[in-house]
């Protein structure tokens, strides 16, 4: 065997052999070179560099959403609706929270408040998929939904009966989403009031409000806030970001300065930004392009 024939391997494991005490004429029977010449092998070897370890690129929300998007069909407002916690635009607050709860969950109630357009929806059941429920599957996977208007007490009670019921698919958590909670009649709050006290396990409720601040205190006091921004100077780095990524995606083209100003000026209004009015005018301007 020549000193040209030792793998890097044992040359490494002779030299901790010998500096653990090992005597090297011993090492060198063993590999069959003159002790000599093992010697001036283990004094003058460098060890190989290894390669610097390339982190993977960080994905930012929008690129995810727009990732995301070019595997769907339908209206822009379909495509471009984030479906995960990491494509949420503008409410870092918010998906930080439900991170934190993702990773040690407990039966709970949300209550998502803040202006239309701002992704109440849209996180409700971004986290119910966080959680591991098959939300494609909707009440088989465990994720039930009331309607805007539907909050009647029997709704409520068979719905809390859902909430015990074991899922077909999915981790075995189990989500309802209550949209448009400030509607809900008097006798669904009162029944709420105690359901909120004895949610089964592995169950989470999200309330959505456009007005949080009408509904009584002792309804809030038995769900953790989740305040939506809706500010347009808050929100107008993601709202831009949005405009010009979808316009790229879609028609290959940067998006001009004027398409860029016609588009964020329709997604406020009232002085709140609404994300969905944003995809819902960039759609118009598409297909005015016939980029659609």
């Amino acid at each position: 065997m020549t000193a040209l024939s030792l793998p890097i391997e044992t040359i490494q494991h002779l030299r901790q052999r010998r500096a653990a005490g090992e005597r090297v004429s011993m090492l060198a029977g063993e590999v069959g070179l003159p002790w000599q010449k093992l010697e001036k092998i283990l004094r003058h070897f460098i060890p190989p560099t290894t390669s610097p370890t390339i982190s993977p690129p960080i994905l930012t929300p929008i690129t995810r959403l727009l990732q995301a998007a070019r595997e769907r069909t339908g209206t822009l407002t379909e495509r471009y609706r984030p479906r995960s916690l990491d494509a949420i635009l503008g409410q870092p607050t918010v998906v930080n929270i439900l991170r934190q709860f993702v990773a040690n969950p407990y039966p709970v109630a949300f209550l998502c408040e803040g202006d239309t357009g701002t992704g109440k929806t849209t996180v409700a059941w971004a986290l119910a998929e966080a959680l591991g429920c098959a939300v494609e599957h909707a009440e088989f996977g465990g994720v039930w939904s009331i309607a805007s208007g539907e909050q009647s007490a029997d709704a409520v009670r068979d719905m809390y009966r859902r909430l015990h019921l074991t899922t077909m698919y999915g981790s075995g958590w189990k989500v309802a989403v209550i949209n448009e909670t400030d509607r809900m009649s008097k006798a669904a709050e009162t029944i709420w009031l105690d359901v909120l006290e004895n949610l089964p396990i592995r169950s989470v409720v999200i309330f959505t409000s456009n007005f949080g601040n009408t509904l009584p205190s002792r309804f809030r006091d038995r769900c953790v806030p989740l305040n939506f921004v809706a500010d347009p100077v808050r929100l107008q780095a993601d709202a831009r970001l949005l405009v010009e990524g979808i316009w790229r995606q879609e028609t290959g083209k940067a998006a001009s300065p004027e398409i860029v100003k016609k588009v964020l000026a329709a997604g406020v209004e009232g002085g709140k930004l609404s994300f969905r009015r944003i995809v819902q005018a960039l759609q118009v301007q598409l297909m005015k392009g016939g980029a659609l």
